[in-house]
This record gives C-alpha cells, sequence and structure tokens, in this order.
C-alpha cells in the first residue's frame, strides 16, 4: 500500500470559502427562477427574471470555474511542498466528481459538474508550466479566441453552415420529458439523450471556453497569492470596478453594430453570445471585486462571512437542491413549473437558501467536511494511507 504525507495544515482562505457560498447562491436562486430548466418551456419574461438573470446569469457559474482552479493549486501546492506529485490522484478526484456529476445529471440534465471535473485535466496537464504560461492560456479562452473562429467560420463559409443553434433542439426535447415524463423514463432519457442539449450549449454559445479561462485565472490567482493577502487597497479595487464597468457598457454598446455586420444565422448569433460572455466576465470581475470590498469592510464583513459555511459544503448542497426542487419542479412530481410562477419561485428559493445556511453552520460546528465532501474526500485517498 501505497503511503502519503500529510499535506502541510494550511488555514482555510475565509473570503474564498464565502465568495464561494455566494456563488452557490446565486446558481441556486437562477435555478429556482428558472424552474431547473422548465421555465424555458413556457417563457414569460418579467421583472424578476430579468433583474436575477443581470445578476446571477452567467455570472455564479464563472466564479464556481474561477475558485475552482483556485482549489486545484491549493491542493497541488500543498503535496508540492512535501515533495509529492499529486497529479495522478488528483485526476482520480476529477473521475469521482464526473461520476457524481453524471449520476446528478440522470435527475437534473444541466449538471456542470462533468464539465468541471473535465476541464479539471486540462490543468492537470499544464500544472507544470510558468504563471505566465498558465496567465496566457487564461487570457486565450477568456477572449473566446475559439469563438472568434467559429465566427469567422460561419461567417465565410456562409450558407454551407447551419443557420440556427443546435442545442435549442435538443434543448426541446428535454423539456417535453422534463415536463411529462414520469421518474423511471426521465431518468432513462437522461443516461444519453438528455446530455447532447447541455454539451451543445457550453460549445456553441462560448460557455465552454469561459469555463476554461476563468478555471486557469484561479490557478493563476492562488499562484499569486490574491486570495491569502489579508488586505488589499481600496483605491485599487474602487479603480477595478470603474474599470470593468466601463468596459461593460462599452460592450453593450458595440454589440448590436458589430453583430449586425455578420451574416445573419450562426454568425451574427454567435458574435451576439460573444459580446454578451464579454459582459458577463465584467460583471465576474467587478463582482469579485465589490464582493472583497464588503468582505474588508467592517460594516460588512459578519454578512459576507456568513456565506462561508455553506461555501465549504457546495458539493453537498448542490446536489441535495436537484433531489429537493427537481420533483417540486418537474412533471413526475408536483409539476409546479406549470403554475407558479417565478414571484413565488423566488420567494422559494429565498427560504431555502436561508435554511441551507442555517444547515451549513450547524454542521460545521461538529464536522470538518459536509457530507458529500467527506465521501469525495474518502474515495479520493481510497487505497493511501496518509501519514
Amino acid at each position: 500500500m501505497s503511503a502519503l504525507p500529510q499535506s502541510p495544515v494550511r488555514q482555510r482562505i475565509v473570503l474564498a470559502d464565502a465568495l464561494r457560498g455566494f456563488a452557490l447562491m446565486g446558481l441556486y436562486i437562477v435555478h429556482m427562477v428558472e424552474y431547473f430548466e422548465l421555465y424555458w418551456y413556457k417563457p414569460e419574461p418579467g421583472w424578476i427574471h430579468n433583474v436575477i438573470f443581470f445578476l446571477f446569469g452567467g455570472k455564479a457559474y464563472g466564479i464556481f470555474a474561477l475558485l475552482f482552479g483556485l482549489s486545484f493549486y491549493i491542493i497541488l501546492d500543498n503535496y508540492d511542498k512535501r515533495g509529492v506529485d499529486f497529479r495522478a490522484r488528483f485526476c482520480w478526484r476529477l473521475t469521482l466528481l464526473l461520476l457524481f456529476g453524471y449520476i446528478h445529471s440522470l435527475l437534473y440534465a444541466g449538471d456542470i459538474l462533468q464539465l468541471l471535473a473535465l476541464c479539471g485535466f486540462l490543468l492537470v496537464l499544464t500544472q507544470k508550466l510558468s504563471t505566465r504560461f498558465i496567465i496566457a492560456i487564461s487570457a486565450f479562452f477568456l477572449l473566446q479566441v475559439p469563438q472568434l473562429i467559429a465566427i469567422g467560420f460561419h461567417q465565410f463559409a456562409g450558407s454551407s453552415t447551419y443557420e440556427s443553434p443546435k442545442f435549442i433542439h435538443f434543448m426541446g426535447s428535454n423539456f417535453d420529458m422534463f415536463a411529462h415524463a414520469n421518474l423511471p423514463s426521465l431518468v432513462a432519457y437522461n443516461i444519453f439523450d438528455g446530455q447532447f442539449g447541455k454539451w451543445w450549449f457550453f460549445f456553441e454559445t462560448g460557455r465552454l471556453w469561459n469555463i476554461i479561462g476563468l478555471m486557469y485565472a484561479g490557478a493563476a490567482l492562488g499562484r499569486l497569492g490574491f486570495f491569502e493577502k489579508s488586505q488589499h487597497k481600496l483605491s485599487v479595487l474602487l479603480v477595478g470596478v470603474a474599470g470593468v464597468a466601463l468596459l461593460f457598457f462599452l460592450f453593450q454598446a458595440i454589440a448590436p453594430s458589430a453583430a449586425g455586420l455578420l451574416h445573419e444565422g450562426m454568425a451574427r448569433w454567435s458574435a451576439e453570445q460573444l459580446f454578451a460572455y464579454y459582459g458577463n466576465l465584467m460583471v465576474i470581475c467587478g463582482g469579485v471585486f465589490l464582493f472583497i470590498i464588503a468582505f474588508q469592510l467592517a460594516i460588512t464583513n459578519k454578512l459576507i462571512t456568513a456565506f462561508a459555511p455553506a461555501g465549504r459544503m457546495t458539493l453537498t448542497f448542490y446536489l441535495a437542491q436537484s433531489l429537493v426542487y427537481v420533483p417540486v419542479f418537474y412533471g413526475f412530481g408536483l409539476g409546479a413549473y406549470d403554475f407558479i410562477g417565478q414571484f413565488w419561485s423566488l420567494a422559494l428559493g429565498i427560504v431555502g437558501w436561508l435554511v441551507q445556511m442555517a444547515l451549513a453552520t450547524w454542521w460545521l460546528k461538529n464536522h470538518r467536511y459536509g457530507p458529500m465532501e467527506w465521501v469525495w474526500r474518502k474515495l479520493t485517498f481510497a487505497g493511501f494511507r496518509q501519514n
């Protein structure tokens, strides 16, 4: 039996835990107001939808990806300091996460754990590169270079490419199943057919590249000790907020005219997605800066750190949310997608989040890890004895 030295005790980064908890809340609230995807079966846009999606839609998952990259760096760095190459064991850890995600997707096809796990293997492959290379890789994907190439292909290939996103077709079939299938039929469908819509969505919208870029950004920030600094200069953070706000409004201003220069169909649609993701990236950056400011201010520190316990149990809560609410919204259960409305789904979500925060605080008083975090850790080290 192989033995791994016990990694050095590294104090948890409360700021990162709190930010992860905040991102979990954002993702959860988005899922609630979109009825775990069934809102799109019969969409009725309103102010609640617009506000929630402006604040969290396309952003909360990005913060998750950023912090996933940070966690990757911390875990491998802990073992590097003891002279242990942990990459193979981390690949096993990612494989477990991929398995958790696939099992989760049998109930909720929109699972994001699979994507995070698969992208995590790229981090392992490039872990020995210099920080400059890691930053360059992050910039390559955050600038959406693959999406720019796709736009060029659609523009110059013209009518030889398809004219509308393929994920829409797959999602339409998914929504019919979510709304009307019984549980055994839903699970059977999600084993294979229910997976396509998500992956086409990640690819066609550019979200795949965004997640990879943010994961590399998180790893780079970990190397630079960004989240471990006790204090960041308030003036620098405020300048950062102002800068990303300016860029956000710039992207909003030029997006319609820039996209309008392209052919109708996939070229123009992909360009619209490109500018939307540029805007989302600015909101993510601005949100992180504001979160750090609030964390550092005495008047708001307690409010911000209250998210930290939930941030330490994100895997447990992310999976539990689907177990609780998919039966509420889907056709095999209460079918609430058809009558609840976004006001009451938001209200239910807020109450549910307060319960989760209370549960996390209570649980971590007597346990070091959340239930699924503990299982993940135990399986990660299965067959290894840590000294």
